[in-house]
């Protein structure tokens, strides 16, 4: 649906693709150089990536059945034509030359919207005082914050180095891009940590370099 090479309407594809049906060593959409066995992978991840960002935002409050209908639909309803629109060579968004290098459209805004959506259809959460203040919420355990940010922070290397679909200048420097952005959240958090609190927060570290 995402990366028909057949289809010619440009807002989705025609599922030519569908269960990996003709998808082996013949070169991908994106790149002559990457097969499109390989490239259907790499786009799954992506797109498992992009609903786990968007369930960050419901995480403890929505019940995992509905979570996994809405998977589901958002995924195929969602998801699937905005990457066909801008990562597609046939989509109308790619042909008027939109550029988007490892997400920024179908990856970070819409699982943005999508999770502000899903809050909104459930509302506030439990404990959450007047003027939208939330009362208590600490996290269970701080190791599983940093073992979990540790984790993306390394898999982003491979979303954001990968997109460039090559061992070439363009991945190292999305590559070094990304690691920099990292540790300057993480380094402004410590110093608005001190200037705001007086003291350090390992879990306020993790989670801004992890945003």
């Amino acid at each position: 649906m995402a990366f028909s090479t057949t289809a010619s309407n440009g807002f989705i594809g025609n599922l030519d693709g569908f269960a990996l049906m003709n998808v082996l060593a013949a070169p991908s959409p994106a790149s002559p150089y990457i097969s499109a066995l390989l490239f259907a992978q790499f786009q799954a991840q992506f797109a498992a990536v992009t609903v786990g960002i968007l369930l960050g935002a419901v995480a403890e409050r929505a019940r995992i059945f509905p979570t996994i209908v809405f998977t589901f639909v958002w995924t195929t309803l969602v998801y699937c034509p905005m990457a066909c629109w801008i990562w597609n060579p046939t989509g109308w968004a790619y042909k008027w030359g939109v550029l988007d290098f490892a997400g920024g459209g179908p990856v970070e805004i819409a699982s943005g919207m999508g999770a502000l959506a899903y809050s909104i259809m459930l509302g506030p959460r439990d404990g959450t005082g007047p003027k939208g203040v939330i009362k208590s919420h600490r996290p269970h355990s701080i190791s599983n914050v940093v073992l979990g940010t540790t984790f993306l922070w390394f898999g982003w290397f491979g979303f954001n180095a990968g997109s460039a679909l090559g061992a070439n200048l363009r991945a190292v420097m999305a590559f070094l891009v990304t690691n920099l952005a990292g540790c300057t959240g993480a380094m402004t958090w410590i110093f608005m940590d001190w200037r705001l609190e007086r003291k350090w927060s390992v879990v306020g570290v993790f989670s801004f370099s992890r945003s």
